[in-house]
């Protein structure tokens, strides 16, 4: 995919020309201007498709110059993924480890052998986690001519990117728990290959008041898209599966630097249990440490963010002692069940990379992983890197079995899985030797 400035330049010199010369010159030629075909379609009146033309100028340099250059024609044999991640910015130490997953798939479809015998190539962009940034880099990655799209991470983040993907009909996976990003009618070329909010809302309700019994239950929540959806479908699951409703509803912003006064009013309220969409450790460890001051520790079950192993260096162990977080069955153990050997795998794997201590959790539960190798059963089923086929190609995927876990996907239904694959799991058991960074016990009577 390189080679292309001399192309990129020939198509700049077009602005040089006005509109006298243009009419000139179809006074003198006639109109025999270059007609689309089915590998280079127009966009409209006399505009090529530059994406289909580079697609077919690198399809056909692979081939002529095959014998001549084997380094050039490997270069040409690649299948490129926009890579959206923040380097710079308040949230990039959060969240540039996350997509160590995806990285790690790279390395191993790679040395199987590729995609149809090309090799993944990342072209990488720095968001800074900004909503304001993600159309942009959309843009820019477009002219890339990458063939899907790895990120952003945060569902604020995602939304702003999934918008400028759909119109212009890039496949992506997102680290976006938001249910709506799993709509594929609303969005159809973004595939969600995480637990959204509705799933982890059914799996702490449950937990919560079949589990446990308890009735008084509060709702804590950061105020983010996350946030809100996450607290809306508690609200509905509790009503609807119950006939229960929170008896305090607390919302604070990411950025305050006390969240006393949040706990304190739940606990006012009477909540013997709270239901917490804490997303980022700072927040959780305020939270725990409040809990702490009061000496007052309600079961806490949420997100999967309260599992960072941060958390124990901030907070007090009998803070955490009832303290359960969602995350995916197969990356959990029991007294009768342990990880699946992939899992175990794929833990020894991450721990190779140290910047990911500390993160491992988030890593094994981010889509980037699962996303690469859905790509690859897409593209294997289609025999095809047009976008249209590997959409064809992943609305078709059935039961693919996933690190997250069993992974299916229909043109109407994007959120790939499935709710039995959620479960609790204790946040506490962080701290025990067969955790391996991003395994964990399973919460009692799961």
């Amino acid at each position: 995919m390189h080679g292309f400035g001399y192309y990129s330049t020939c198509w700049s010199t077009s602005k040089y020309y006005d509109a006298k010369t243009v009419a000139a010159t179809r006074a003198t030629l006639g109109d025999e201007r270059m007609p689309p075909t089915p590998a280079i379609p127009l966009l409209r009146r006399d505009v090529i498709d530059r994406r289909a033309l580079l697609r077919l100028v690198a399809q056909a340099g692979a081939t002529v110059l095959g014998g001549v250059s084997p380094g050039f024609a490997q270069q040409a044999q690649t299948f490129k993924i926009g890579w959206i991640r923040p380097t710079t910015g308040r949230l990039a130490s959060s969240f540039a480890p996350l997509y160590f997953g995806g990285l790690i798939a790279i390395d191993e479809i790679n040395a199987a052998g590729g995609i149809l015998g090309h090799q993944i190539e990342r072209a990488e962009e720095d968001d800074e986690a900004s909503p304001a940034k993600e159309p942009g880099i959309v843009r820019k990655l477009r002219e890339q001519d990458i063939g899907g799209i790895a990120g952003p991470t945060g569902s604020s983040q995602s939304l702003a990117s999934i918008a400028a993907t759909t119109s212009a009909k890039i496949v992506q996976s997102t680290y976006a728990a938001a249910a709506e990003a799993g709509d594929g009618r609303k969005y159809p070329y973004h595939y969600q290959i995480m637990f959204n909010t509705d799933q982890q809302a059914d799996v702490c309700v449950e937990y919560m008041a079949r589990v446990l019994g308890l009735k008084k239950i509060g709702v804590l929540q950061e105020n983010t898209a996350f946030g809100e959806q996450a607290a809306a479908a508690t609200k509905t699951v509790l009503q609807k599966t119950f006939g229960l409703a929170p008896v305090s509803e607390q919302v604070y912003p990411i950025a305050a630097p006390d969240l006393s006064a949040y706990v304190a009013n739940l606990q006012k309220a009477g909540a013997d249990g709270v239901i917490g969409w804490i997303a980022n450790v700072p927040n959780a460890a305020m939270i725990f440490n409040a809990m702490k001051t009061l000496k007052w520790f309600p079961p806490v079950a949420g997100h999967s963010g309260l599992m960072l192993p941060a958390l124990f260096d901030l907070v007090p162990a009998e803070a955490v002692k009832n303290v359960f977080a969602t995350y995916y069955r197969n990356f959990t153990w029991t007294d009768t069940e342990q990880p699946g050997a992939r899992q175990v795998a794929f833990a020894n794997k991450l721990a190779q990379y140290p910047e990911a201590r500390g993160f491992e959790v988030n890593v094994a539960a981010a889509p980037y992983y699962d996303f690469l190798y859905c790509l690859k059963a897409a593209i294997e089923a289609e025999k095809s890197f047009e976008p249209e086929a590997i959409k064809r190609g992943l609305d078709n995927l059935r039961n693919y079995k996933g690190l997250l876990g069993d992974i299916s996907f229909t043109p109407e239904n994007h959120s790939g899985v499935g709710v039995r694959d959620v479960v609790l799991v204790s946040v506490a058991s962080g701290q025990d030797a067969r955790a391996m960074g991003c395994l964990r016990a399973r919460a009692p009577g799961q």
